[in-house]
């Protein structure tokens, strides 16, 4: 099988692509980073050629297609597997964030989001339909959310305004393209080590004292297991909605 992963370079997208090559997976792992991905396509292709390097900016309209177009032309199918961790975070409530920085944040976790969505879905159905639906097994679309998208975090609200709209959005196309035997799957983690947060300027001294009083919290590869489970379900089983957190996270 074929997955995807937007946002492999680092923190649960890289994590999911360590797992997924385990798990005898082809990857194409997209990011903006060149030499991060070719240094994720040393470390893991193992002397064989298991992980594939495409360079995109997932903001740019058509990313999806290019790359799907990318993987017929270097593994002759297209991808069973498209899993979105690429976003971005920040920190603060909608007086103390840093407006600045706004648009940004709704360009990639929103707006790029549903580019993303959207086509991979157009192309996953026009498959289907091609083959005649529902085809047999199935394809899967897997969106990294968070449980601020679910439940209010006075710590980062205006972040987490944009998993609210990601929670809809997923259930939303999963309604939509069920049918056609595509699995649309949210997967909400509470708080996650991962670089995450100092790229985005959250306090880290902060950050540590909760996890001393809620922790440990989880690791990347805590959430990719989670992420391969739901991919490994037989074609009749939908994981639509899995939220994991830290064993003491109350929210």
């Amino acid at each position: 099988m074929v997955a995807a992963i937007s946002g492999a370079t680092s923190g649960i997208g890289r994590a999911t692509a360590e797992i997924l090559v385990q798990a005898g997976f082809q990857v194409i792992a997209v990011g903006r980073r060149p030499d991060r991905l070719a240094e994720l396509e040393a470390a893991l292709g193992q002397g064989r050629a298991l992980v594939h390097s495409f360079a995109a900016d997932v903001t740019a309209p058509g990313v999806v297609r290019e790359l799907f177009a990318f993987s017929e032309e270097r593994l002759g199918v297209h991808p069973d597997v498209f899993i979105l961790c690429a976003g971005r975070g920040l920190p603060g409530s909608l007086l103390t964030s840093d407006e600045s920085k706004w648009d940004q944040l709704i360009q990639v976790n929103q707006l790029a989001a549903m580019r993303q969505l959207r086509d991979c879905a157009e192309l996953f159905r026009s498959r289907a339909a091609t083959a005649g639906a529902p085809v047999p097994g199935v394809r899967d679309i897997v969106v990294l959310g968070s449980t601020v998208g679910r439940q209010l975090s006075p710590g980062n609200p205006v972040y987490g305004a944009t998993k609210f709209a990601l929670h809809s959005l997923v259930e939303s196309l999963r309604q939509e393209v069920c049918s056609a035997g595509i699995r649309v799957t949210l997967i909400e983690p509470g708080f996650v080590r991962t670089e995450f947060q100092q790229t985005a300027a959250y306090d880290m001294e902060r950050f540590d004292a909760l996890e001393e009083e809620v922790g440990p919290f989880l690791q990347a590869h805590d959430v990719a297991r989670a992420i391969e489970f739901v991919i490994r379900q037989p074609p009749h089983v939908h994981i639509d909605d899995l939220r994991i957190r830290p064993t003491r996270q109350r929210a």
